[in-house]
């Protein structure tokens, strides 16, 4: 799976911008119940209220200073259990386990909300989610609180995937501009490789792992593509999806535009690739364009721009975004509520933006002038964020990625055809689905 461990804080190292004094929202506009809010900051009726919640130490001290300001405006204390990052699943699955009070409030990814909210684990929203709020949020960072018609928690680490060109090679080839389909991907791939620019058009994390879901539902939506239909059905073996499979396939051993190390690689071979220039294309997580400008790190510098992903139907790419939520046996939720809105309504969610590089959810956070005048290409990557799609909500995902991982590292290797390899998929995905009902 991609790296949650550390959601791209790199928007901290362009962020040149003041930071705020306060990440309480004063607008009625994101403040969901605003007035109990307001009620809260005056006469502190939640005094002696303690909320516990669960982390790893990403971004520890950014959160003893809000969580300090938070006591100070509301009266309640948040306790944070600090643990190791493989120690943060064991802990709060004990405490859904055991009734789920253990911890108030908890990170969610959007992988997993179906399962919490099959096992009922986690408390909807919906009685403090205003429309304003909901009408903010960017389609991809608002259907990952969602699911079977309630909401669940507010935009954390809204994070999704950058198609990335190197503008300088793209131009040597004789080129003005980036592909805008895969056709043109391939043309350009092509050109760059006989002129002697690069080796490989592009590399990509295709080893048998999360990554390669990723990149498959990114390829396959823009060709038109879905793994599951209306009724939460695998409909792996579409035309569309098959397309896509075999234009991954092909892209390595019929056009050789693709390093067939990608099959072996993850996000960060990818990024070194286009580092040091080995590469001129690249999809990636986060806002690429600041470390390719690094030049502690890139052979690059001011080579590189952001574009939508080539398509065949429309541009897509593939979102990872995660949310705070509230456990279902937190016997404090209203005060858990304050909490989760004061870390991330939307100048909540600027703060930690400009502070530790958190992903917004909020579309306004990318429209404001503080953040723009610090991030190239934020306009571009907002676009791309307006496309963006979520992998299937499903309860049983885990255990389903797994699978479909083997059977398109099984199409990437040529141990089977692209349309054996989706078939495969989609019966082992039908016995898992029948193994749960």
């Amino acid at each position: 799976m991609k790296r949650k461990s550390s959601i791209m804080v790199l928007l901290l190292m362009v962020l040149t911008v003041a930071v705020l004094s306060a990440c309480g929202n004063n607008s009625d506009k994101t403040n969901g119940g605003n007035a109990q809010a307001n009620t809260a900051a005056d006469g502190k009726p939640y005094a002696g209220v303690v909320l516990r919640t669960i982390s790893n130490p990403s971004n520890q001290e950014y959160f003893t200073k809000v969580n300090q300001e938070f006591q100070e405006k509301t009266g309640i204390e948040v306790q944070v259990d600090t643990v190791g990052n493989a120690d943060v699943t064991p802990k709060l699955m004990n405490s859904f386990m055991s009734g789920g009070s253990t911890y108030d409030i908890f990170v969610m990814d959007v992988i997993d909300l179906p399962r919490f909210v099959a096992s009922g684990w986690v408390e909807p929203v919906d009685p403090w989610l205003t429309d304003d709020m909901k009408n903010e949020m960017l389609p991809f960072a608002k259907q990952a609180l969602q699911y079977q018609g309630k909401y669940y928690g507010l935009p954390y680490a809204s994070e999704y995937k950058s198609f990335v060109y190197n503008k300088t090679m793209v131009e040597k080839a004789g080129f003005t501009g980036p592909p805008k389909t895969w056709d043109d991907f391939i043309k350009y791939s092509q050109a760059l490789q006989e002129k002697g620019i690069v080796k490989y058009g592009s590399a990509w994390a295709w080893s048998q792992a999360e990554g390669l879901v990723c990149d498959f539902v990114a390829i396959a939506s823009s060709m038109g593509g879905k793994l599951f239909d209306e009724n939460g059905n695998p409909v792996f073996n579409s035309p569309e999806n098959e397309a896509a499979l075999q234009l991954m396939v092909d892209m390595i051993y019929k056009y050789k535009i693709v390093d067939p190390a990608s099959i072996q690689y993850n996000e960060t071979n990818v990024l070194d690739a286009m580092s040091a220039g080995d590469i001129a294309f690249e999809l990636n997580w986060g806002l690429p364009l600041t470390p390719l400008n690094d030049s502690s790190k890139s052979k690059i510098v001011n080579q590189a721009d952001v574009a939508p992903l080539p398509f065949t139907v429309s541009s897509a790419t593939i979102a990872g975004p995660m949310s705070y939520a509230i456990s279902a046996g937190s016997k404090n939720k209203e005060a858990a509520w304050e909490y989760i809105n004061f870390l991330n309504d939307v100048e909540g969610s600027k703060r930690q933006a400009i502070e530790i590089g958190m992903f917004p959810g909020w579309k306004s956070v990318y429209e404001d002038p503080e953040v723009q005048a610090g991030v190239p290409g934020l306009d571009k990557i907002l676009e791309q964020a307006e496309v963006a799609v979520n992998r299937p909500q499903i309860p049983w995902y885990n255990e389903w990625s797994s699978k479909f991982q083997v059977e398109l590292q099984n199409a990437l290797t040529q141990k089977k055809s692209p349309a054996q390899a989706l078939s495969d998929a989609l019966t082992e995905t039908q016995k898992i689905q029948e193994s749960n009902k």
